[in-house]
């Protein structure tokens, strides 16, 4: 049982007006007394929340007591210690991004914990520069690997100007709290070479994955196409080796990648904006496929959210999803909109990759 501490203003109170009895009385009572007082406080003592467990559905606040602000973002873990990046929109309530809305972008936050509850405000890790690339226009969905050889902290991230101008790029730094130096746009696996929402995975073997939408039009013809791809990376992680594989074909952004029991799984959202979408799901014996698809792997539009980031959890052994749940509780604000950690499992048997919902859990020992 856990308990909240017992009021120490209570005790005091009890113990002065024992006090003020007289002396011999104060000597028969006063041990009985006292003793059925802690006795009383402590059955009477509310439940206090194990300080690990995640709640859903509420909203969530740093150490400081100010809301969490990492919109689309990441989870990464460096020496122990889980690291999430992502946007804010503070002054920026409508979530405008097009470069026609000025220099809205906050820079790239960061908050560090080790229980994925308790979260530190670090700052920003790469601010928005005073000009050239990123000055304008929407910049997000920033992810960060570290690459062993060159000692180097690899962040990849999406700088939108207008479509179907959308560019990956790249920072580097000496620590995962930043500051990361950006080094510029980076040409993908699309026709084109512009790519939009994208995630990086890195494999046990140290090699490197930058999943992307592809939302140019098809050669064909036809309106934006919105497919999901991966791309293999350099070895130093700063370039796209523009393998172009392509995992959903059509009407998808937001991917994420993770290995789970020997299986590769790629997810996406459907395209909807700000708003919650099922997720969609494939899986792979290889990080470059060849994929299969698999139905939704989510109830009620991923329970009104969408899906931003996958993390493999060796101390459950579970793959935990973050996900956005845009404009809730505040439509006016979309700074304030809330997070989902939620668990993703493997059929090891039919290969089935399922998400499931949990109002209450602590996913580094989740009870499956």
């Amino acid at each position: 049982m856990s308990c909240k501490p017992i009021n120490s203003a209570s005790v005091a109170v009890a113990s002065s007006r024992l006090a003020q009895l007289p002396k011999p009385m104060q000597k028969k009572i006063g041990s009985f007394t006292l003793s059925a007082i802690w006795l009383t406080l402590f059955a009477y003592a509310e439940p206090q929340t194990n300080s690990k467990t995640i709640v859903n559905g509420t909203d969530w606040k740093d150490i400081q007591g100010n809301l969490i602000a990492a919109h689309e973002g990441e989870l990464s873990r460096f020496n122990g210690v889980f690291y999430w990046y992502g946007s804010s929109y503070a002054n920026n309530p409508k979530g405008l991004f097009r470069m026609t809305a000025g220099p809205v972008w906050n820079g790239v936050q960061v908050y560090s914990s080790t229980d994925l509850k308790n979260w530190t405000y670090k700052g920003v890790c790469m601010p928005r520069p005073e000009k050239g690339f990123g000055k304008l226009g929407a910049t997000g969905r920033s992810h960060v690997i570290y690459n062993k050889k060159t000692k180097k902290y690899v962040m990849w991230y999406r700088w939108f100007v207008a479509m179907p101008a959308s560019f990956l790029c790249v920072a580097t730094a000496d620590h995962p709290e930043g500051p990361f130096t950006p080094h510029g746009p980076r040409e993908m696996g699309t026709s084109n070479g512009f790519a939009s929402d994208m995630n990086v995975f890195q494999d046990d073997d140290g090699k490197a994955y930058v999943i992307y939408c592809d939302h140019s039009k098809p050669e064909e013809g036809g309106g934006w196409r919105y497919g999901i791809r991966i791309d293999s990376l350099s070895d130093d992680y700063l370039t796209s080796n523009r393998d172009g594989v392509l995992i959903f074909d059509k009407d998808c952004e937001a991917p994420a990648m993770e290995k789970y029991k020997g299986k590769y799984i790629a997810v996406a959202s459907g395209v909807h904006g700000w708003a919650g979408s099922n997720t969609k799901c494939a899986t792979a014996d290889s990080p470059l496929g060849k994929y299969k698809r698999q139905a939704d792997i989510s109830e009620k539009k991923t329970w009104s959210s969408q899906v931003t980031d996958l993390i493999y959890l060796k101390e459950s052994d579970t793959v935990m999803a973050l996900c956005d749940q845009w404009w809730t509780p505040d439509k006016k604000d979309i700074n304030k909109s809330r997070y989902l950690f939620l668990p993703l499992f493997l059929d090891s048997q039919t290969g089935k990759v399922k998400m499931e919902y949990r109002e209450k859990w602590n996913p580094l020992s989740l009870q499956k």
